[in-house]
């Protein structure tokens, strides 16, 4: 919806839905022209969707990952290791028959498939990340470690 002073935005994936105006009054109006028509239930201010974290300040939106990225960690049973500092050697040498493959890969995948999710707000995984994705048909053990090594990384700045 927009008009010459305003814009309203409506984003909806599947059975959620972000409603921004610079106007309250419009907001109210499009809850309202909604609720007339779907059973609807507003939560309030934006807090999460889709595991990303919504915060206000003075400053601005400020939006992150942590209790995603911490969730991560605490699936893969890295919360308690060692963090390091970069999360791939730059001569990291990864390849396609790098030894013992894994016998169920879908535990690889699935981390992949998070981290991948998590490099919305944290680009300085991409790099190792998009790496590490190019082993999804056959993981071995040296990529699950290469991963874990990401992990530990993400440990030493969660946020």
């Amino acid at each position: 919806m927009s008009t010459s002073t305003s814009f309203t935005a409506l984003l909806v994936y599947v059975d959620d839905i972000i409603l921004a105006n610079s106007s309250m009054t419009n907001i109210v109006a499009v809850k309202d022209c909604l609720h007339d028509k779907f059973k609807i239930k507003d939560l309030g201010l934006l807090r999460f969707f889709l595991d990303i974290e919504v915060a206000r300040s003075p400053m601005g939106i400020h939006i992150c990952q942590q209790k995603y990225a911490l969730d991560i960690l605490v699936d893969s049973e890295i919360l308690g290791c060692k963090p390091v500092k970069i999360p791939m050697e730059h001569n990291s040498r990864l390849s396609k028959d790098a030894g013992d493959y894994l016998v169920d890969p879908s535990t690889y995948r699935r981390l992949i498939g998070r981290l991948l999710y998590l490099t919305i707000i944290r680009p300085d995984i991409s790099y190792p990340v998009q790496v590490l994705s190019q082993f999804m048909d056959k993981p071995s053990q040296s990529h699950l470690t290469a991963a874990h090594k990401v992990l530990r990384y993400i440990k030493s700045a969660s946020g």
